[in-house]
């Protein structure tokens, strides 16, 4: 499957993590499904939400990480998000 275009030109992996909410207070509280903090964000990509919160995030690019490298993510901060 082909990527999905971005504006600037690049194609996204639609099968990889794209943005993380960074947000602190979504990171102190489990999800209320475990299976719900994944959502799609901006640009059609994959996003994750620790706390699996519906809105009210702070949107990091991670240029496309698994599942699994999700338990090595360094979570920057919160300055460091999409404004």
């Amino acid at each position: 499957m082909p990527g999905l275009p971005l504006s600037d030109g690049r194609l996204m992996d639609r099968a990889l993590i794209q943005f993380i909410c960074i947000r602190k207070a979504h990171r102190r509280k489990p999800p209320v499904d475990p299976s719900s903090p994944f959502n799609i964000a901006e640009e059609g990509g994959w996003a994750y939400c620790p706390g699996g919160e519906p809105d009210g995030h702070r949107w990091f690019k991670t240029g496309g990480i698994t599942r699994a490298a999700l338990a090595k993510f360094k979570w920057p901060d919160d300055q460091e998000a999409e404004p």
